[in-house]
């Protein structure tokens, strides 16, 4: 859930890109699901470009429950709109919480601590606090199970509050071997695909699914991540005050219509990617693999593009790529897995669009029967590519 997580922003803005294409020439709004779970949203410090707030009351009036704001990641870095953020959505009527992302290289208990240091800043925190899992940074799943144990202690003892677990299926089954430990604590599952995702190791059932991270929300400037809540509005604000077993089913087989889906397998993508990472393949096969598992050309492209940039910088992750491969792992997945790369090491990879390439999928659109407007497709390129980067 670091951000901004430039390949997956990319991928999801592509694969809806006729919505996209009409997002870019108005306003965008995320209009409420009508099918009883309630619409959230998680946001960090990104979604501040040059300092600018989040209109709260705008983004309640555009159909979001709760939020999650980012506090803290590791030992000592804060969220400096934390406080802002947390404070604003409160006002707005909306439910609060937070999220730590973990380093698990470093102490687990300093950890908890700066992230208890800034959960008590916020007086209406009332959603549970949240465990950001999704790198190893090199730790064997048994040493990582006794790293989440150690935190989650910690913050218990310093908070009084009972955690929740964010993560995504792939880092749970492999990182940490699949372990039914943690159960006892809510789960926040990342799955960016149409259809609601099953849990994981223990658990019997999400509390949350984050099911894109590429939103448009009004009161928000740029993408987003989106979640839904697996119950009702009234168990939402029973689950806010601490009941957190009162909640299910809404989930269970949904499919949201419409929406971005990574989901599809993504082994031979691997593959190909694997194959560069060792010199045996360039990016044309990274190319046709993605188109081979469900991506258009230009997202494709945009992925091929990553990967060159990881792998130039020595950061393409070929341990974990070789472990995903022999898994069951989905193109939401890889892109997560990528995305954190880039975060860990610290590849800064321009995802930008060409207005050709803009006017190459308005004309597709049109050629389907889509009504698109006239657009400027310089500034509609221009307008996807913040989008896909948050810059």
């Amino acid at each position: 859930m670091f951000k901004p997580k430039g390949l997956l922003s990319a991928l999801t803005a592509l694969v809806a890109s006729a919505a996209l294409l009409f997002t870019a020439q108005a306003a965008p709004q995320a209009r409420a699901l009508t099918i009883g779970a309630p619409s959230g949203v998680d946001v960090a410090g990104h979604q501040h470009p040059g300092g600018a707030p989040i209109n709260w009351k705008t983004v309640r009036a555009d159909g979001q429950s709760f939020a999650f704001v980012k506090a803290s990641e590791g030992i000592g870095w804060t969220n400096e709109f934390f406080e802002e953020d947390a404070r604003g959505a409160d006002a707005a009527g909306m439910k609060v919480g937070s999220y730590h992302y973990a380093r698990p290289a470093s102490d687990p208990r300093a950890q908890a601590a700066t992230y208890a240091a800034q959960i008590a800043r916020v007086p209406h925190h009332s959603l549970p606090p949240v465990l950001d899992l999704e790198v190893s940074e090199g730790k064997s799943p048994r040493e990582l199970i006794a790293w989440t144990r150690a935190f989650t202690d910690e913050l218990k003892a310093l908070t009084g509050r009972t955690p929740m677990i964010y993560t995504y299926r792939y880092f749970w089954t492999d990182h940490m071997a699949n372990t039914t430990q943690f159960s006892e604590y809510p789960l926040w599952l990342a799955a960016y695909q149409a259809q609601a995702p099953e849990p994981v190791g223990g658990w019997s059932k999400l509390a949350f699914w984050q099911r894109s991270e590429s939103g448009r929300v009004n009161g928000v400037t740029g993408p987003v991540d989106m979640n839904l809540f697996n119950g009702n509005d009234a168990q939402l604000a029973s689950f806010a005050a601490g009941n957190y077993g009162n909640f299910g089913g809404v989930l269970n087989g949904l499919v949201v219509p419409g929406a971005p889906d990574l989901g599809e397998d993504a082994s031979l993508l691997i593959g190909a990617i694997l194959a560069l990472g060792v010199g045996a393949a360039a990016a044309p096969a990274i190319i046709e693999a993605a188109k081979e598992s469900g991506l258009g050309a230009q997202a494709a492209g945009e992925l091929a593009r990553f990967v060159e940039d990881l792998n130039a910088a020595g950061e393409l992750p070929i341990s974990e790529l070789q472990a995903m491969a022999a898994g069951d792992s989905t193109v939401g997945d890889l892109a997560i897995l990528l995305d954190n790369a880039a975060h860990l090491g610290g590849v800064d990879s321009e995802l930008t669009l060409t207005a050709a390439q803009v006017d190459k999928v308005a004309n597709a659109a049109r050629g389907a029967g889509v009504d698109l407007p006239a657009i400027d497709s310089r500034a509609v390129a221009d307008a996807l590519s913040h989008a896909a980067t948050g810059r």
